[in-house]
């Protein structure tokens, strides 16, 4: 690249806008990153592709400041996830339930939500477009990437054909990838998306449910049911469920291309009615009336999309090679049994957004430490949500074994157990929040239990302002946005008693972390409701755990959400084991935590070398 040809510069050029790369910008923005997006398509495409999102997820759209949207416009909780085997009946009894809309995976969230992708990823970028540090650049298209000791050099064409170039010192792309599991799945699926009108006496005046006094919503809920569900049938292995906003409509069936099947062939109109109507085609007797079957009227379906995918389990073989770093999609792909495609990408994201930042910021040149150990962590995350969709995949697809079969019974026996159908109904979240271990190169101090994702719970500023009634979440009060900070100090306190003495003894904080950590950035919460909502004089970063009935009466935080049930207000200090202080990172993990103010001191002192940035 010649060196007087025209460059403009900046310290992130991201290559892609889709989920992945939306937040990444978003994150950057919040950091004061100077970064740029590259995005081929001219607008956010229509096409809903991904449709699940964990809590994982939810917490990053609360990160980026759009919790607000995500029940009223981007969907609505997953609610049961139902295993059957039925291919003609969705309303057979499930052997296996999963219940997520419950709030006990430490996040505060239900577990899942199903989404509409393309208003998930507008808001996400409208987020980043806060930022004057963010620039998005639609319809345009990457020619040529180069590389040396100081840049990453791109040249690519703008809307208008005319050729660009830009330099950033680090740009995220991807590599090769390789098989990452002995499950070794790698099969083609057809995804159709259907947006369904219920039928009307006046539009089927003829349809043989008026007679029984159905209403069209009654008819919706009964051909078309709530819960998702996992089709675990030998011959045709499938996944369907509604889908996004619940006024929307809308409905996803995933089915498994058999071998010397055409894939384009079964994505075809003709070839997905097959296998659609005889879930959506019920007996005349199952209703009591003479009718030989009733089927839900084709005129009502619409299909937005049919198109095959193969699904596979792979990821690359390395996330970084000097200045060029890759997330999302093109650093992993996985099959469709545990909806973790823009969940991982999302992690990708948050993971590395902190580590560009610290990169920037201290100018170091052993960003490699930093990255490797992103690498690290992200491998051991996607081996967990591998181990999550595995479980689910081998439920779906392994047929008509004797194993499969006593497993049924063992799972319907467990249903009869309270106690134990709540353990099933928890389903991937029985193990808890997500703690990585400790490896050599990693940021954050294992011995000193580290590595976890940091619990959320709801919290209510304790003071004598008006906001006192206030109930939020504790990531936002946190990390609240006019911080500074690259860390932050989470301070737990069993009463108000030495508010004042720890004040104090956490003065020195700033330097010996080298003003990573602020001391006057602390986050104070007490482990308690009940506490004196009055208080003269304790500030504005004092807080009090909140009850799950305080959330639910909270129309902004609650609306459109299922109230938290089995809710554990104490989840932090459980997570904590008791210690009252916590070092966080910016993507919620924990860097550290201890008892006393001299372990906190000694751990501030190593906090450079444990980053790699010395």
């Amino acid at each position: 690249m010649a060196a007087n040809d025209t460059i403009e510069t900046t310290d992130v050029l991201i290559v892609g806008c889709g989920p992945t790369g939306a937040l990444l910008t978003a994150l950057l923005g919040q950091f004061g990153v100077q970064n740029m997006v590259l995005e081929k398509e001219a607008r956010v495409t229509d096409d809903p592709r991904g449709i699940t999102l964990d809590e994982d997820g939810i917490r990053l759209l609360q990160e980026i400041g759009i919790y607000d949207k995500v029940y009223t416009e981007m969907g609505s909780s997953l609610g049961m996830v139902h295993f059957i085997t039925s291919k003609t009946d969705l309303h057979e009894k499930p052997f296996l339930k999963f219940n997520m809309n419950t709030t006990e995976g430490g996040t505060g969230h239900v577990g899942v939500i199903s989404v509409r992708q393309p208003i998930l990823e507008k808001y996400v970028r409208l987020a980043a477009t806060r930022h004057s540090s963010s620039q998005l650049r639609s319809s345009c298209t990457v020619k040529q990437i180069e590389e040396d000791e100081d840049w990453v050099y791109c040249q690519y064409s703008d809307a208008s054909g005319a050729k660009k170039r830009v330099r950033s010192r680090f740009l995220p792309k991807g590599l090769l990838m390789e098989q990452i599991s002995s499950f070794g799945y790698n099969e083609t699926w057809v995804a159709m998306n259907l947006k369904l009108t219920p039928p009307t006496t006046e539009s089927h005046p003829s349809f043989p449910l008026w007679k029984l006094g159905y209403t069209p919503e009654q008819v919706y809920d009964l051909f078309f049911p709530p819960s998702f569900r996992f089709i675990c049938n030998a011959e045709r292995p499938a996944v369907c469920g509604r889908f996004g906003p619940a006024a929307d409509r809308l409905w996803r069936l995933e089915f498994v291309v058999q071998k010397g099947e055409d894939p384009m062939l079964m994505s075809s109109d003709a070839k997905t009615m097959e296998v659609l109507m005889p879930y959506i085609t019920h007996p005349g007797s199952k209703h009591r009336i003479s009718d030989s079957s009733i089927q839900f009227p084709v005129d009502c379906i619409n299909v937005l999309r049919s198109r095959p995918f193969a699904f596979s389990a792979r990821r690359c073989n390395n996330f970084s090679v000097d200045r060029v770093l890759l997330a999302g999609d093109a650093a992993h792909v996985f099959p469709p049994f545990g909806g973790q495609g823009i969940a991982s990408g999302f992690r990708d994201a948050s993971g590395l957004a902190w580590r560009l930042a610290l990169a920037i910021r201290e100018n170091t040149k052993n960003y490699d430490r930093l990255f490797s150990g992103w690498f690290e962590e992200r491998k051991q995350q996607l081996q967990l949500s591998l181990a999550k969709t595995i479980r689910n995949g081998k439920l779906c697809t392994q047929g008509n074994t004797w194993r499969f079969a006593i497993m049924k019974l063992f799972f319907l026996f467990f249903q009869l157990i309270p106690v134990l159908n709540r353990k099933l109904e928890k389903g991937p979240r029985r193990d808890g929040m997500i703690r990585y271990n400790w490896r050599d190169g990693l940021p954050f101090l294992g011995d000193s239990y580290g590595g976890l994702s940091l619990p959320q719970v709801y919290c209510s500023p304790v003071s004598s302002s008006p906001k006192a009634l206030e109930i939020m979440f504790t990531d936002d009060v946190i990390f609240q946005k006019s911080k500074k900070g690259m860390f932050q100090l989470v301070v737990l306190m069993e009463s108000l008693a030495d508010l004042g003495t720890t004040r104090k003894s956490i003065l020195g904080i700033d330097d010996l972390s080298n003003h990573h950590l602020l001391a006057e950035e602390a986050t104070f919460i007490v482990q308690t409701p009940a506490v004196n909502c009055n208080a003269v004089g304790v500030g504005n970063d004092v807080f009090r755990i909140a009850t799950a009935e305080e959330f639910a009466a909270t129309e902004s935080l609650c609306r459109n959400r299922p109230a938290p049930q089995y809710y554990d207000m104490y989840r932090i200090k459980k997570g904590l084991h008791g210690k009252k202080f916590a070092i966080v990172r910016p993507d919620r993990f924990l860097y550290a935590a201890c008892d006393t103010i001299d372990q906190l001191h000694r751990i501030c002192k190593g906090m450079r070398r444990t980053l790699g940035l010395e």
